[in-house]
């Protein structure tokens, strides 16, 4: 098993900010929980959404070694699975890939990229093709996103389980543990229904999702893939600054609320506009990509000739 190399931070000791924001996100949801009674399901879901996708992006946070110096403190804070997708160990290891993966959107290399090969493409049947280009869209990335990253990240750790990862294993073992745990709590104890609950998290995958839709995209030379999102105070506290992507990769130590004026003296605003893509807000990505791809399905890198869907080798 090969594992990704260590995050570093920008601060010493603890980040007490990063552990107020900690608090605040489970003492939302131990609320939520214990008074779902008394409040319409749809908005216990609608608010429960919106904490795990906050509590996503604080695990993000935590992966790149914040708020803790002691990286065991750090995976214990992750490792709680409000949201139970995977296991939080599994996903530092291949974010970190993700930072260390050159060059950036390779999908043999990049193991977050959401291009295909030529010869991946080739491979789809018809289906496949259809829910693999409404992934390109907006819509299609919050509705289709968050069954179609489980079941594809399920496959393939169960394949490493099954041809002898013990260290993944060990993994799920605790991931799954922990969840049957918070479910006998959630459901039996507190009596939420599980519709609700597993409503919550599949619209608060969704909404993580957004964030990540137009990440990086694959640019020649050496100008920047990784985009910038400028937004309100809503968004980019729910995803901890992290739609100042470009700042994020250049300066992937840095503690989420130093990224704003990290970009600012990167110039990221400029740099992602001359590479992957500078939006003026959510608004702006939705109104550009709602229902319009993003980008081009097959990597510029890895296309093949004689493709018989155009859409694949030309960009939107």
């Amino acid at each position: 098993m090969q594992h990704a190399p260590r995050a570093t931070t920008l601060e010493s000791g603890v980040e007490w900010r990063t552990v107020a924001l900690a608090v605040v996100i489970h003492g939302s949801w131990v609320t939520l929980v214990l008074t779902h009674r008394h409040v319409p399901f749809w908005l216990t879901m609608g608010a429960l959404a919106v904490v795990v996708a906050w509590h996503g992006s604080l695990q993000h946070e935590v992966v790149h070694g914040h708020p803790f110096r002691s990286r065991l403190a750090n995976d214990a804070l992750g490792s709680l699975p409000l949201s139970p997708r995977i296991p939080y160990l599994a996903y530092r290891q291949y974010h970190l890939q993700h930072h260390a993966s050159s060059p950036l959107t390779d999908p043999l290399e990049d193991v977050e990229s959401y291009y295909l090969t030529g010869d991946r493409w080739n491979q789809l049947s018809r289906v496949g093709r259809w829910a693999t280009t409404a992934h390109t869209t907006l819509a299609g990335r919050m509705m289709l996103g968050p069954p179609r990253e489980i079941v594809t990240a399920w496959s393939w750790q169960f394949r490493e389980i099954r041809g002898g990862d013990r260290t993944l294993a060990r993994w799920w073992f605790a991931h799954l543990l922990s969840c049957l745990v918070l479910a006998v709590l959630v459901l039996g104890v507190f009596g939420m229904p599980i519709l609700t609950y597993l409503g919550a998290i599949y619209l608060g995958h969704g909404l993580s999702l957004v964030r990540s839709f137009c990440e990086h995209r694959w640019v020649p030379g050496s100008a920047s893939r990784s985009a910038v999102v400028r937004t309100g105070p809503f968004f980019s506290l729910l995803f901890l600054n992290n739609n100042l992507h470009h700042t994020h990769h250049a300066r992937p130590g840095a503690p989420w609320y130093r990224l704003p004026a990290l970009a600012a003296e990167l110039g990221s605003d400029r740099a992602a506009a001359q590479g992957a893509g500078l939006y003026n807000g959510y608004r702006d990505v939705a109104r550009l990509h709602l229902f319009r791809p993003v980008d081009v399905l097959v990597h510029p890198m890895h296309s093949m000739l004689g493709h018989d869907d155009a859409f694949v080798q030309s960009a939107p």
